[in-house]
């Protein structure tokens, strides 16, 4: 799940995907709010979970991304 989300993370960022998982979304990635959305959409489609708009207040981090969509998952 972890290279699915990066490599998901860097097609909207339109990166590489081989950042830490301590990159900031939006300081270091470039995942601004419209992005964001684009983020949560695919993730939700992908991994079939409904990604609450009140955890993505928890993401700063990918790291922090990762733990969230797990979560969602189990």
């Amino acid at each position: 799940m972890e290279e699915q989300l990066r490599n998901m993370v860097a097609k909207i960022a339109e990166i590489t995907p081989t950042f830490a998982g301590d990159a900031n979304l939006r300081d270091d990635l470039r995942v601004d709010s419209v992005r964001a959305f684009e983020l949560v959409f695919e993730i939700e489609r992908t991994f079939g979970v409904k990604f609450p708009e009140d955890r993505y207040a928890e993401v700063v981090t990918f790291s922090d991304l990762l733990g969230v969509v797990t979560s969602l998952k189990h």
